[in-house]
């Protein structure tokens, strides 16, 4: 893994503690992330899991996109998750529904990996 990559994995440890943030190198100087237990509020269901990334060997220069969450993640009033969500697909092995929230503005200086899953999980629970 590159340097920026090492980097922006501590920043997201620090950014969720207690999350736990599993990482797997990619070939390519990248890595897989899986941060854990993260709340995606009370509207869901479950309302606390995982959410996986996959950060680029381009990292900061390149946007991480998109997410995914835990494909059993259901809205409690039983409407459709909406505009932004896929439908159900698989991603590292695991169900999964992605988020695709990318980054039109990306400044490599200020939109870590750890602020763009910020910037998620405040979008999902707003939803």
């Amino acid at each position: 893994m590159t340097p920026e990559i090492e980097a922006a994995i501590r920043e997201l440890g620090e950014a969720f503690p207690g999350s736990g943030v599993d990482v797997e190198p990619d070939a390519e100087g990248g890595a897989f992330v899986v941060v854990n237990e993260l709340s995606f509020g009370p509207t869901y269901e479950p309302a606390a899991s995982w959410v996986g990334f996959q950060i680029t060997f381009q990292y900061p220069r390149a946007d991480v996109y998109p997410h995914f969450l835990d494909g059993a993640l259901r809205r409690k009033d039983g409407m459709a998750l909406g505009e932004g969500f896929s439908g159900a697909t698989t991603w590292r092995g695991r169900p999964a529904v992605q988020v695709s929230r990318r980054s039109n503005r990306l400044d490599p200086l200020t939109d870590t990996a750890a602020t763009k899953l910020a910037k998620i999980l405040e979008w999902v629970r707003a939803k």
